[in-house]
């Protein structure tokens, strides 16, 4: 018998991803910066991954970059997934590589531009995505 699949949860609000989170409601890709060497980077972490530096803020990103490698899921892992869908990774003109759902309704090409869009959840919940410029 097979298992029944659960509904997809909601973004986890850890203490780095915060800002990250809230400026998606906003409308903003937010990203952390380093004030020391003055890279921005992602994941988010409580240290620059440079320099080991704790001298961090938070920057918006204008959120434009290229594919640099994309996967599309067959298998549903959640109750309300549906597919197939396209996972991306992509890289922001700003350095910092992000993995992302895809916005696009054609597959991404790797090396094509893309920009940022964001997607509410419910719950108050938005996250960033991206698709073709």
């Amino acid at each position: 018998m097979p298992l029944a699949l659960k509904a997809r949860p909601l973004p986890l609000r850890h203490p780095e991803d915060v800002e990250h989170l809230a400026g998606a409601a906003r409308g903003e890709l937010r990203i952390p910066h380093c004030r020391l060497c003055d890279s921005t980077f992602w994941p988010a972490g409580p240290v620059c991954p440079l320099d080991r530096s704790r001298d961090l803020d938070w920057v918006t990103d204008p959120g434009t970059g290229t594919v640099t490698s994309w996967v599309r899921f067959h298998k549903p892992y959640y109750a309300d997934d549906t597919v197939p869908y396209v996972v991306v990774q992509v890289r922001l003109a700003s350095g910092p590589r992000l993995t992302t759902s895809w916005a696009g309704g054609e597959i991404p090409v790797c090396g094509e531009r893309v920009e940022v869009r964001f997607r509410a959840l419910g719950d108050g919940a938005t996250v960033a995505e991206f698709g073709p410029c």
